[in-house]
């Protein structure tokens, strides 16, 4: 599977990000936007994992799409429940993406992330739920900002959407400050994504909570993205 790269800089000027694709047949079909670029192809190894579900035809054929995090200092500016990071996603990316490649469809799409993206990634599914049906957000940081993910969804609807919140059982830590920004962490991980869960269902949402084996780390994140794929896209 070979990643193609482009640079992408926002309407707005705001942003600039590397962004691979792998595009999708010459049929119609959804796409799937990863954040955290770096984390799922170097850290993650995700492209073989996709791969094999793609070519054995457990899942859908779909474009893939992954945006760069660039550095640290940025995930704790753009993945924070950001509604111009939110619009760069599911506008710019999104446009583009379909721009390289017509077949990807409108509606039913994908977005994917972990820890501060995987918070990122189900406020887009909510503010975008026109453009995407599905979301992955592996160990969510859903306790940033005294949970104000959970405060933003009473204002949606999810009814129609699919969720895939996971979490592992030794992620029980709380009272963190997170650097290069100081962020505040008052509440396990394990609670906050718990809290997601009731939320997202309390708005119509259809949740698949997943709690694994283990802590924040990319092995088990890798391991449950057969499972992810095959529940969010199965029937």
């Amino acid at each position: 599977m070979h990643l193609t790269e482009y640079i992408l800089t926002s309407r707005c000027g705001s942003y600039e990000r590397q962004v691979w694709i792998v595009p999708g047949p010459s049929e119609p079909h959804r796409m799937c936007i990863f954040m955290d670029a770096e984390h799922y192809t170097r850290d993650l190894k995700a492209l073989p994992v996709l791969e094999e579900l793609l070519a054995a035809g457990a899942v859908p054929p779909m474009t893939l799409v992954f945006v760069s995090h660039v550095s640290a200092a940025a995930r704790h500016a753009d993945y924070v429940c950001n509604p111009d990071y939110a619009a760069f996603i599911a506008e710019d990316v999104f446009d583009w993406a379909r721009g390289q490649c017509p077949e990807i469809q409108p509606t039913g799409n994908l977005i994917a992330g972990l820890s501060l993206s995987g918070l990122q990634s189900a406020y887009i599914a909510l503010r975008y739920a026109e453009k995407f049906d599905y979301c992955l957000a592996q160990s969510g940081a859903f306790w940033w900002n005294d949970c104000a993910f959970m405060r933003f969804a009473k204002g949606h609807c999810a009814a129609g959407q699919r969720f895939w919140l996971s979490v592992g059982n030794r992620e029980t830590q709380s009272g963190l400050t997170h650097q290069p920004s100081g962020m505040r962490q008052d509440i396990s991980q394990i609670d906050g994504v718990r809290s997601a869960m009731a939320a997202l269902q309390a708005i119509g949402g259809e949740v698949h909570y997943h709690e694994y084996e283990g802590g924040h780390a990319a092995q088990p994140w890798r391991e449950e993205l057969p499972a992810a794929f095959a529940w969010l896209l199965g029937g």
